[in-house]
């Protein structure tokens, strides 16, 4: 039997699920074959993590390393991604990677995001208002979901708000958050890089105090980011400071309206509840049925066996979300858990920069949405929604709602 025979033998991943639940072979297979193998889209095989224990700890380790732009390194998706960037700053591994970390952190931490709470507060407000003024139905995805997220990280670093709505597709082409053609997302996200080349020659031209102009600054001072480096920085910060959010919060939205707003109804009931759901929501709904993958440049041994040199490692984005074993009867949601911190934001050394802001924007959003719109509804069902099927973030196209 040949490589490629075996291989065809592989479990093919993502398994089939509906984009709000993941697969009933996770269960299955974290009791079965914790550490199995399957075949990834681009044909790759990597080692299927989906045990909480096993997850923590892949992500800590620095022996599964996140570059993954050599010839041979596997891939999740086909190419172009930017996953085969080595500028990217996910594709950076150790005294390279909080070279660009540090650069950039202080903008993230959470007495800075303490000052961004007002503006948060602000954009929701301004967004609610023209809701309201235009009246029932409204997509919530387009209207509120995505318009929060993609409005702050505009403010942030500096960009012209009118420009926003010219992210939605570039960030899912740059995040692979939609199917498209190769050919497509790399027009878009060519497109996407020819507007932050043009973003930074207008602000090194006349400097400001936003984020860009601290990334230029230490891009021309004695911190050195290169001029690659720069420009897929700026390019990342803006993709993830909208796609991922959006879906979180559209997600949420979702399971606090199904079931006769029952949920909905509880935070309404007891609005200091809502920091807890934000958790315990990111831990159910998960980003999408996809997974980040990781490189062992060694031997790693983690709780359910041994990950050999030179494997690939798939780590579910709502994979250890659901293992009972760190979260009894986790197939219910409940504000009241008591239970490890979610690993949807990663860990170790590569902890998502932007955690503290996405959960900032999510609570907020959430809790001035109960406020200002108590009696909102979906207008479907959940059967009815649709999903872009990207291969790394599955964002819903659309959230018809009324109040």
């Amino acid at each position: 039997m040949t490589d490629t025979d075996r291989m065809s033998d592989l479990p093919a991943f993502p398994f089939p699920s509906d984009s709000l639940t993941p697969p009933a072979e996770y269960a299955e297979r974290r009791t079965r074959c914790p550490l199995g193998q399957v075949r990834l889209p681009s044909g790759d095989p990597a080692v299927l993590l989906l045990t909480y224990r096993d997850v923590a700890a892949a992500m800590a380790d620095t022996r599964l390393s996140h570059n993954l732009t050599g010839p041979d390194a596997p891939r999740m998706t086909a190419e172009p991604s930017f996953f085969q960037d080595p500028d990217i700053l996910i594709n950076k591994d150790g005294e390279d990677h909080l070279r660009i970390r540090r650069i950039v952190a202080g903008a993230f931490t959470p007495r800075r995001i303490e000052r961004w709470k007002p503006v948060i507060e602000q954009v929701a407000n301004e967004l609610l208002d023209a809701l309201e003024k235009a009246g029932p139905p409204a997509d919530l995805v387009a209207d509120y979901c995505f318009a929060l997220p993609v409005r702050i990280i505009c403010r942030l670093l500096g960009v012209p708000e009118q420009d926003a709505l010219r992210f939605r597709v570039w960030s899912s082409a740059f995040a692979a958050g939609a199917r498209m053609e190769p050919e497509e997302r790399a027009a878009h996200i060519g497109a996407f890089f020819e507007y932050c080349a043009e973003l930074i020659a207008v602000k090194r031209a006349d400097p400001g105090e936003d984020l860009i102009d601290d990334l230029i600054a230490a891009r021309d001072g004695a911190d050195k980011l290169t001029e690659h480096e720069l420009l897929t920085l700026a390019t990342g910060l803006i993709a993830a400071g909208n796609e991922t959010t959006a879906t979180a919060l559209s997600r949420f939205l979702v399971e606090l309206l199904d079931d006769d707003r029952r949920l909905w109804q509880q935070l309404l009931d007891t609005p200091d509840l809502v920091p807890a759901a934000v958790d315990e929501l990111l831990r159910f709904t998960g980003l999408s049925n996809s997974a980040l993958l990781r490189l062992a440049v060694e031997d790693v041994e983690l709780p359910s066996g041994t990950v050999r040199a030179g494997q690939a490692v798939a780590i579910p984005n709502n994979g250890a979300v659901r293992d009972p074993e760190a979260y009894p009867d986790p197939d219910t949601i409940r504000f009241d858990r008591d239970a490890p911190p979610t690993l949807i934001f990663g860990g170790g050394p590569h902890y998502c920069l932007g955690a503290h802001l996405a959960k900032a924007e999510l609570t907020i959003g959430l809790a001035l949405l109960l406020q200002r719109l108590p009696t909102l509804r979906m207008t479907g069902t959940r059967a009815d929604l649709t999903f872009s099927g990207g291969e790394i973030v599955d964002s819903m196209i659309s959230l018809p709602v009324a109040w």
